[in-house]
C-alpha cells in the first residue's frame, strides 16, 4: 500500500464539524486570482472562439487547479477508489472525448439517462484498474470535482455513502461552464458512465 493511501476502514474519531471546518479552511486558502477565474470562466468560454472539446478540456484544467489545492483538505489520496464505486455522472461529448482517447466504443444514448443515487453503488467505474483511473487524463467533470473533506473515505465507502450528507463544495463558475458547453439545459445527453460503456471493464 501507497504511504498516502487512504484509511479505507477506519471511521472518523471527530464529528462532521471537522470537515465543514476543513471545506471552509480550503475555500478560504484559494488564491484570488485562482476564484476570479473560476468566476469567470462560463464568460469564458461564451466568448472563446474554440471547439467544445477544447473548451471542456480548459474547464478541465482548471478544475484541476482547484483540485490540486485542496489536497491538505481532503481525505482523497493515491489508491483510493471508493468514489468509483458509485453513480458517475457523464455527458455525451465526455463519452466522445473518452471513445477517442482509449479507443474503446462509446454506446450512443437518443435521450438522457437518470438513475437512483444507490443504484451503482458498490459497482465499479468501467475504467477502474487495480484501483486507479485508467483514463485519469481524460476523466468526466464529475470526478474531478468529487473530493471528501473528512479525514478518511470511511463515508465514501458504496456500503455507507448514502448514510449521511458530507459537506460538499460547488464551483458555480465552472459548473455554469460546463454546463453550458455540453448543453444540458438544451440538446444535451447525460447518462451514467456506464450507460455509455455498458460492455467495457479493464482487466486487471
Amino acid at each position: 500500500m501507497s504511504a498516502e493511501q487512504c484509511n479505507t476502514a477506519e471511521k472518523p474519531t471527530s464529528d462532521l464539524g471537522d470537515a465543514y471546518r476543513r471545506r471552509d479552511a480550503y475555500v478560504s486558502s484559494l488564491d484570488t486570482s485562482l476564484k476570479q477565474r473560476e468566476d469567470r470562466i462560463a464568460e469564458t468560454m461564451r466568448s472563446t472562439n474554440a471547439s467544445a472539446i477544447s473548451k471542456i478540456r480548459k474547464i478541465y484544467v482548471l478544475v484541476d487547479e482547484l483540485g490540486a489545492a485542496a489536497k491538505d483538505f481532503v481525505a482523497c489520496k493515491n489508491g483510493c477508489a471508493a468514489c468509483c464505486h458509485m453513480n458517475v455522472m457523464i455527458s455525451a461529448l465526455e463519452a466522445k472525448h473518452i471513445e477517442a482517447a482509449t479507443g474503446k466504443p462509446r454506446m450512443a444514448l437518443s435521450e438522457s439517462r437518470t438513475h437512483d443515487l444507490a443504484e451503482f453503488g458498490g459497482r465499479p467505474c468501467p475504467f477502474l484498474k487495480d484501483s486507479s483511473c485508467s483514463i485519469y487524463d481524460v476523466r468526466p467533470f464529475a470526478c474531478r470535482k468529487h473530493v471528501s473533506f473528512d479525514t478518511t473515505n470511511y463515508w465514501c465507502q458504496p456500503e455507507r455513502s448514502n448514510e449521511t450528507q458530507l459537506p460538499m463544495i460547488r464551483f458555480e463558475g465552472a459548473e455554469e461552464a460546463f454546463f453550458s458547453v455540453t448543453g444540458r439545459t438544451t440538446h444535451g445527453v447525460f447518462g451514467d458512465i456506464r450507460d455509455f460503456f455498458p460492455h467495457h471493464s479493464v482487466k486487471t
